[in-house]
């Protein structure tokens, strides 16, 4: 421990005292919690229903009136949680996501008189789908995808490009997201959708918790202003990280179970990944012709992750590695009360409902104050939407893809954004904004979810943290022909 962390605002044994007294108000806190959680989810499903009407109102679609005389139409879906919440709703449960996706159902069968069959017993790769199509068959009318496994279903010619069958989609309503639009397609071809269809888009968005009782007691200003103003950065964050850890129990070595850390990050996909997209940059940009072009390497992600990795090397951050059993650890230094900052997506927010003490929700820092948003990349394990190419009627499914992104703008959305982050997780009406920035800079990367095509330069963060000696530019030396041969096969 060097002498610059043994001048804490707090010592050691105030830091533990604060953690000591703040534990024993747990049983306390726990009953009126126990009581009040009734009452906060009858408020909670008043509060969506009040908030839906003015969205239904203000906005509607403009599709044509059809009946398809009690056509079954049927959904492909991973049978893996939490992705399918967006799609497996088979009755109303009293929670209020279920209860909105199944409305959702309901509202748009009643509609066009169709029936939604949602098949969700497919993998992650879409196996029996990849069969299925393959062989002719047009049991699927829309598929719910992995985004790694709708770039190999466009490569293998199982899926068509939208661009050319979408005659009753209009991509400029809000319910899709504009950055999948334009960054996920490729010479003029575009073969997954994303956006208010599912609300997996944005709960698998990367963000910062913080503990907001730590921040007091350290006497830290809340970073709500400077992220409002723009002006939460990295030369802001890392500086609070490196100031605030200790080695509680005087071992000289950090524990994660035992000592305080200033971050603590979820897993080596989360926030090493992230990071790259926090000045704007991408592992694949397209040009103004839609040509996919290398982009991770640059004088300034160069520049982020060596201030990453002076950070990881101060001992103040600790980092889970990915467990895809259960890659929400159950055991952390931040449910814990020991870690100021902790390094999620937003879906994670639920999960620390039960703390003892408040937390607040942030964007991800910027590069620098000129960065144009709070840039944060949306996981590629979210669901995409595609069309296999054996979709016997593509105005009927495109009138339904329709339907079901913009009734999900209308009701689910409010039901997760407005109630389930805003008023439930999240503790403060400046967490509420938080979540709305975080929303404008989400990013799609056509090299992130092109993986098969771009090999390691679509993981460039959690491949850096887990080198011995973590070097950009030899990493990106290595990797670079492959990739770039890769992406000019595309328009072969």
């Amino acid at each position: 421990m060097n002498e610059t962390n043994r001048k804490n605002k707090f010592s050691i044994k105030c830091l533990c005292q604060i953690i000591a007294l703040t534990m024993l108000a747990v049983t306390f806190l726990t009953f009126l919690y126990s009581c009040a959680d009734t009452a906060s989810d009858k408020n909670e499903k008043e509060h969506a229903e009040k908030n839906t009407e003015p969205i239904a109102a203000a906005v509607t679609d403009k599709l044509p009136e059809r009946d398809f005389e009690g056509y079954e139409f049927t959904i492909h879906v991973r049978d893996q949680m939490p992705h399918k919440t967006d799609l497996a709703a088979e009755s109303e449960n009293g929670e209020l996501i279920n209860d909105a996706v199944y409305g959702r159902y309901r509202t748009i069968e009643e509609r066009f008189n169709i029936v939604f069959d949602i098949d969700d017993s497919g993998d992650v790769n879409a196996t029996a789908a990849q069969k299925t199509i393959s062989s002719g068959d047009d049991l699927y009318d829309l598929l719910a995808l992995h985004g790694s496994t709708a770039s190999i279903f466009s490569q293998s010619n199982l899926i068509l490009n939208l661009f050319d069958n979408m005659s009753y989609i209009d991509l400029d309503a809000p319910w899709w997201a504009d950055d999948i639009i334009h960054n996920l397609s490729a010479f003029g071809r575009l073969y997954s959708l994303a956006g208010d269809i599912s609300h997996m888009g944005l709960a698998g968005t990367g963000c910062l918790l913080f503990n907001k009782n730590l921040f007091t007691d350290l006497g830290i200003e809340y970073p709500y202003a400077a992220a409002l103003k723009g002006e939460w950065t990295l030369d802001r964050f890392f500086p609070i990280v490196v100031a605030n850890f200790a080695d509680l129990n005087g071992d000289g070595l950090m524990k994660m179970e035992e000592d305080m850390f200033g971050l603590e990050i979820r897993h080596d996909w989360c926030f090493p990944i992230a990071l790259l997209y926090c000045g704007g940059d991408r592992s694949v940009t397209m040009d103004e012709n839609g040509v996919p072009t290398l982009s991770a390497y640059n004088e300034r992600t160069v520049d982020i992750y060596n201030k990453f990795f002076d950070m990881m090397k101060s001992g103040a951050a600790y980092m889970h590695k990915w467990d895809i059993v259960g890659n929400y650890p159950t055991v952390t230094a931040f449910r814990d009360g020991r870690a100021l900052f902790y390094t999620t997506y937003l879906q994670d927010v639920i999960n620390h409902r039960d703390l003892e003490y408040e937390i607040g929700i942030l964007p991800i820092p910027k590069y620098s104050e000129s960065t144009p948003k709070y840039y944060t990349n949306v996981d590629a394990g979210q669901n995409v939407f595609s069309v296999p190419v054996t979709v016997a009627d593509n105005e009927r499914t495109n009138i339904i893809i329709e339907a079901l992104a913009a009734e999900g703008y209308r009701t689910v959305m409010p039901a997760f954004y407005e109630v389930s982050l805003k008023t439930k997780h999240a503790s403060d009406e400046e967490s509420a904004a938080m979540i709305d920035l975080i929303k404008d800079g989400r990013v799609y990367d056509f090299g992130y979810f092109n993986h098969a095509i771009v090999g390691e330069l679509a993981f460039v963060g959690q491949r850096l943290v887990n080198m011995r000696e973590p070097n950009f530019t030899s990493f990106y030396e290595k990797n670079a022909p492959s990739a770039q041969k890769n992406l000019d096969k595309l328009d072969k």
